[in-house]
């Protein structure tokens, strides 16, 4: 069995291709990029500092970076025009989107635009498949793409983004606590989430013959962390996927998932995270404490342990020093022998458990 795992965060896109004839995982190729959303800012900024035009059209990708460049090239007074699919790139809400000055038009409506033209893509299969042929890995034998992304969802006009996405994984994992809970196979994705719709039908479009997955980005790191072998004789747990944007924690229990927090990266510090993290774990914190601090909230679906209760505390994501700077005593993972494919290796796992495959 071959699997292309793909993670795509705010500051890299990691890549696994996992290959079950392997003698180990460590002979598998992999790679960490730049995140694609970076490599479209700049080409934003350089058409803010040549004060041209933009037409923006293709896939829904990560915003971070790029919708922050796009807010500045219409502060400079230049125009930005945008394809629907694309545009939610920026916010999920179509009217947000116009009220920032961009405006949303059909692909064949500027034929004649003469600005600067950019096509998104953020899931570049063909151009993985290029670069390993030269050192003799085939695609044409890939059973199974499987895609991470983040998605806010599509919101309600009357509802935060934050309390959205806070309220959509309470719902999956009422439904089932499992950490594979995230991730759905093609034709299961909801219809509130563009952008990993988006990712489905890139994937397809590039490796036809492939069955596609596409899940949430830090329950991805999350179930990768469990699949360290330091951490499967503990229980509970406490698992953090420290991001470049998002800080997700979640404890996990009997192999389930009993609660979830999830806060922004940026209004984290060694002593903030620490005590947050006691909070959650002693049930000392509630969702609108964190909603009101700037995160997306928090919920427990079974009473939370205490954090004295504990047995390891497992960290992962390209923030995970700001632990390091804390009194907490805590497990650095390394599935597969990387912390970088800590999401990655979540995929593969949630591929074999959708499908049976473990």
């Amino acid at each position: 069995m071959k699997i292309l795992a793909i993670d795509i965060g705010a500051g890299t896109e990691d890549i696994l291709l996992y290959d079950d004839k392997k003698t180990n995982i460590e002979n598998c190729v992999k790679m960490v990029l730049p995140s694609p959303c970076q490599f479209f800012a700049a080409k934003v900024r350089e058409a803010t500092c040549q004060c041209k035009d933009l037409f923006v059209k293709g896939d829904t990708i990560g915003g971070g970076p790029f919708s922050h460049a796009l807010k500045r090239h219409v502060e400079a007074g230049l125009r930005v025009y945008m394809t629907e699919d694309a545009a939610y790139t920026v916010r999920n809400n179509l009217n947000q989107i116009k009220k920032r000055g961009i405006q949303i038009v059909k692909d064949n409506e500027l034929e004649n635009f003469e600005g600067e033209i950019i096509v998104l893509e953020e899931v570049n299969i063909d151009k993985l498949r290029g670069l390993l042929k030269f050192f003799g890995e085939p695609f044409l034998d890939i059973d199974f793409v499987a895609i991470a992304v983040q998605d806010h969802g599509v919101f309600p006009e009357e509802m935060s983004n934050r309390q959205f996405r806070i309220n959509k994984i309470r719902e999956l994992l009422k439904t089932n606590p499992k950490p594979e809970a995230f991730a759905f196979m093609e034709n299961q994705v909801p219809a509130c989430y563009p952008r990993m719709k988006s990712a489905v039908r890139a994937s397809k479009r590039q490796l036809p013959n492939a069955r596609v997955m596409v899940m949430d980005t830090s329950p991805d790191a999350i179930l990768g962390c469990l699949m360290d072998p330091a951490v499967e004789n503990s229980d509970p747990i406490l698992v953090v996927n420290v991001g470049n944007g998002h800080t997700m924690a979640a404890i996990i229990s009997n192999n389930e998932v009993t609660a979830v927090i999830e806060h922004h990266t940026r209004l984290l510090n060694p002593h903030k995270i620490e005590k947050l993290l006691k909070d959650f774990a002693d049930g000392k914190i509630s969702d609108a404490e964190v909603f009101n601090d700037h995160g997306h909230g928090m919920f427990y679906l079974k009473k939370p342990p205490s954090y004295s209760k504990i047995e390891k505390v497992v960290v992962t994501g390209p923030n995970r020093n700001i632990l390091a700077r804390t009194g907490l005593s805590v497990h650095f993972a390394a599935p597969g022998g990387d912390v970088m494919m800590s999401g990655t290796i979540g995929l593969v796992e949630a591929i074999k458990r959708k499908n049976n495959l473990s």
